[in-house]
């Protein structure tokens, strides 16, 4: 999958995408570490690290969260279709909210009476009652 703002894929460094491969896979910011340490080798690196990387990452790819790189990551590396990504979802959702603009005016009148049911009024019939003498 590309990234969201440009035609081009992003590039990742090699700890980045070793640390984006971890976050998609589940890991927390604080496993991040010791997993990186154990799977890949190298010196140790701390949480604070983990998420001035992972702060790169988004820039890098456009995104905001976690489950979004999870996305990303698993569309870019394990040949999921990207026709199948949430965010071809928002293009649909955008378009459905511009109808919804266009059509809820016109459905609406100025009194609001489509929303808010008319007051039902009741008369209160008396019997008079006339004696017969």
């Amino acid at each position: 999958m590309e990234s969201k703002m440009s035609g081009e894929k992003p590039e990742l460094t090699k700890r980045e995408s070793q640390v984006a491969e971890l976050i998609a896979w589940g890991a927390s910011k604080k496993e991040v570490p010791d997993l990186l340490r154990k799977l890949y080798g190298g010196r140790a690196i701390s949480v604070h690290t983990v998420e001035n990387t992972l702060r790169g990452i988004y820039a890098k790819i456009h995104l905001n969260k976690a489950t979004e790189l999870s996305v990303w990551w698993f569309c870019r590396h394990c040949g999921v279709d990207s026709s199948l990504s949430p965010f071809n979802r928002l293009k649909e959702a955008a378009i459905a909210v511009a109808f919804l603009i266009i059509l809820l005016p016109q459905t609406l009148n100025a009194d609001l009476s489509a929303i808010r049911p008319a007051r039902i009024r009741t008369v209160r019939i008396e019997r008079v009652q006339t004696r017969k003498d």
